[in-house]
């Protein structure tokens, strides 16, 4: 008998600013993204992959640039 897969809880990240094609690292580092070509990044965040004791924002953060952008998971 198969396991039913369980729904993925997703919630989009964004920001902008950043350097076109520059990567961008997503922190609670969970995964890495790239900028767009108009500068902007994107990160999909698997709520269940968070651990407990998470403050519940997100940080997307431009290794060139420097640009930061937080969120709140909510």
């Amino acid at each position: 008998r198969a396991a039913t897969p369980r729904a993925l809880r997703l919630m989009e990240v964004d920001g902008e600013s950043f350097v076109p094609g520059e990567d961008v690292a997503v922190a609670v580092i969970v995964s890495h993204t790239d900028a767009t070509h108009t500068g902007t990044a994107r990160a999909l965040v698997d709520l269940d992959d968070l651990p407990t004791t998470s403050t519940a924002e997100v940080i997307l953060f431009g290794r060139i640039s420097g640009t930061t952008a937080i969120r709140r998971l909510q």
